[in-house]
C-alpha cells in the first residue's frame, strides 16, 4: 500500500501532461465547490493542454501514478 500525502494535488493535476492548477479560469482561489462561484467541478479541463475527463477519473489516474512511481507525462486516462 502507498499513501498519498494528504498535500499531493491528485484533483489539481492534469493526468495526461502532469499541469498543476493553483488558480480557477478566472484567476480565482480553486475550491472544492467549483471555479470561483460559476462552475460545479464534474469534469477537470486543463488549462495547459486542454484535456477534459470527469474529475473523479483525473484524481484516480494521478493517484495510481503516483504509486507506481511514474511521471505525471506518461499516464493517461484507460477505460
Amino acid at each position: 500500500m502507498v499513501i498519498a500525502d494528504r498535500f499531493f494535488p491528485s484533483t489539481q493535476r492534469c493526468s495526461r501532461c502532469g499541469y498543476v492548477k493553483t488558480t480557477d479560469s478566472y484567476g480565482g482561489k480553486m475550491t472544492l465547490q467549483g471555479d470561483s462561484i460559476y462552475h460545479q467541478h464534474r469534469t477537470y479541463r486543463c488549462y495547459e493542454c486542454s484535456f477534459v475527463v470527469d474529475r473523479d477519473d483525473n484524481a484516480v489516474q494521478n493517484l495510481i501514478t503516483y504509486a507506481a512511481g511514474l511521471p505525471p507525462e506518461r499516464a493517461t486516462v484507460q477505460r
